[in-house]
């Protein structure tokens, strides 16, 4: 998932990553063996060039708004 947070650090939107971008992310971020990306980290611009095809607006990585993280359905 990636989360974009406005100036007031409440979520402005998010998009869910379909689950074959986990394994290109691995490099960039904590990745537990069940293949979720463990904690949340901020966008760099190595990670946006991975989410951008996903995201339906430009990933500003100098924001600091911007963080990858797993999502998980309840159950």
């Amino acid at each position: 998932m990636i989360e974009k947070f406005g100036a007031d650090g409440f979520l402005e939107n998010s998009w869910v990553l379909p689950p074959g971008v986990v394994e290109p992310l691995r490099a960039h971020v904590d990745v537990t063996p069940q293949g979720w990306i463990a904690d949340a980290w901020p966008v760099t611009s190595d990670v946006a060039v991975i989410v951008q095809p996903w995201v339906d607006e430009p990933v500003d990585v100098g924001s600091g708004a911007w963080f990858v993280s797993s999502v998980q359905a309840a159950r």
